[in-house]
């Protein structure tokens, strides 16, 4: 495990530069962030608490931090580090939990997670060395983006500590946001939260930005033992001889790529177009690119990915129910609605369909 210094910033971490703006009275109070940045080794923290725009500045920072802030229940670590890009492979693994396409529903996130202990009621983690997958789109829709995502970024850290995993991976909304794609941010942050801190939805998540620091070290693609995680899925013609380590280097060397600079390359075309890992809905319908995949050239995909199933959110199923003789397990269930939803578990070599109250069912799968 890592040793860093840790700094509770209420005692030790005074702010060079604090201030509060109110907001107009007319409008809601609520309390959303902390949008943290790094300028050098200057942190600016912006956030709202209780209806008022907080900003502070702490200057000369070095290292991995973890601050505690007026309104919010818990801690945020923050690092003037570069995050490390996580492995493309895990082996060994027994158990795992697996859900996708959160889209800011804070509340049935938790739900999820507290009803099968993969939380406890502080929500803090509870799972010793489980596998937490996060199979994209925890950006948009919802009004609680902001928490979600340091919900994560804080399970992280616990998981580590006992030995554990937590694996947020890329999705398409996660890319829309990064590429200024606005188009399904929740009104709350497009007419409130950016206007009042003067910045664009998108400029919140820069590459100064912690969380923006953070999410671009994320892997599109993913294994664990014999089983590939991607959030859309993966087109038959796609699979080139690449590692999956060089097609997750590749895509966050070009998160930041012009429409431009993404049209005029093949590769990145393909990667961040429709046939790509965070589009493609080929294996559940057609498309004017494409025609739903038949069972033989479902079956060359996994021979050259050398796996036995295929883990995909973002085509919305009503219920997790596998597909082409269980090859395909959808996992997207309806989380983005706030009232519906399910998670995969896996463990004692066995897959479960787990209902928001922590109730499971062994998927029967047709042979």
């Amino acid at each position: 495990m890592k040793k860093f210094i840790i700094l509770i910033l209420i005692l030790s971490f005074t702010p060079i530069f604090a201030q509060q703006i109110q907001f107009d009275s007319g409008e809601d109070s609520f309390t959303d962030g902390p949008y943290i940045f790094w300028e050098g080794n200057d942190v600016k923290i912006e956030y709202i608490s209780d209806g008022s725009i907080v900003n502070q500045t702490y200057q000369n920072k070095t290292g991995k931090f973890l601050i505690a802030l007026a309104g919010f229940e818990h801690e945020f670590e923050i690092t003037s580090y570069p995050y490390l890009p996580p492995s493309s492979e895990y082996n060994g693994v027994t158990k795992f939990f697996a859900l996708s396409d959160v889209h800011g529903q804070f509340d049935r996130f938790v739900e999820i997670l507290q009803e099968s202990n993969i939380i406890n009621s502080k929500n803090n983690w509870n799972w010793g060395n489980g596998h937490l997958i996060i199979n994209g789109d925890v950006f948009d829709r919802g009004e609680h983006v902001t928490e979600s995502l340091w919900l994560i970024h804080k399970l992280e850290r616990q998981a580590e500590e006992q030995n554990g995993q937590v694996h947020f991976l890329l999705g398409n909304h996660e890319i829309m946001v990064l590429q200024n794609d606005l188009r399904y941010v929740n009104d709350k942050y497009k007419k409130v939260v950016s206007p009042k801190l003067e910045k664009t939805y998108s400029e919140m998540y820069s590459n100064n930005s912690e969380l923006g620091k953070w999410l671009r070290s994320k892997n599109t693609i993913m294994k664990i033992n014999n089983i590939l995680f991607v959030h859309a899925g993966i087109h038959p013609e796609f699979v080139k001889d690449l590692p999956l380590d060089r097609y997750n280097q590749i895509i966050r060397d070009n998160v930041d790529a012009s429409k431009n600079e993404i049209k005029n390359n093949s590769l990145l075309s393909d990667l961040f177009g429709s046939i790509g890992p965070f589009w493609y809905r080929g294996y559940f319908q057609n498309s004017n690119k494409y025609k739903q995949i038949k069972q033989k050239e479902l079956l060359n995909l996994i021979n050259k990915l050398d796996v036995s199933n295929i883990i995909v959110g973002h085509t919305t199923q009503d219920f997790i129910n596998p597909f082409f003789k269980n090859t395909i397990i959808p996992i997207d269930t309806g989380i983005k609605y706030g009232d519906s939803g399910e998670a995969l578990l896996w463990e004692n070599q066995q897959f479960y369909r787990v209902k928001a109250n922590g109730y499971k069912e062994q998927l029967i799968f047709n042979q």
